[in-house]
């Protein structure tokens, strides 16, 4: 019983840990960004852009199911499912080469920006759908 409670112990030790850093990295704000600036300068920039980007895409996405009839709703939903669920690992495959370094969240948001406007720009051919 001791045993687990050590563990335990610990388990909310490094949680706590992790809460404490989630905050800090929460505190960066758009001051942080400055794409001429170092590295974790340039970082929060790729990162503000994909947030951006994203979104957009939340926009796009509202607005174009708002036209289409329901059946083609459910189509659009399952399709952009699909596309979510490929996105990150897609990136995550195209950014290994820089894993651990310091420019991999650079890579990393780049991709995820770059790919998350062109769906956003896919999203028009759905709009006004009937069958």
């Amino acid at each position: 019983m001791r045993h687990g409670l050590r563990v335990a112990a610990w388990g909310a030790v490094a949680a706590l840990a992790l809460l404490a850093g989630s905050a800090h990295a929460a505190d960066a704000g758009p001051d942080d960004c400055d794409p001429n600036g170092n590295q974790q300068q340039m970082n929060a920039c790729a990162a503000r852009d994909f947030r951006a980007a994203d979104a957009a895409l939340n926009i796009r996405y509202g607005e174009v199911m708002k036209t289409l009839s329901p059946q083609m709703r459910v189509a659009l939903r399952t399709e952009q499912r699909a596309w979510l669920k490929g996105r990150d690992p897609a990136c995550k495959r195209a950014s290994k080469a820089n894993e651990g370094g310091s420019i991999w969240p650079l890579v990393f948001s780049a991709c995820l920006e770059k790919s998350t406007r062109k769906r956003t720009a896919e999203l028009d051919r759905w709009k006004g759908r009937e069958q």
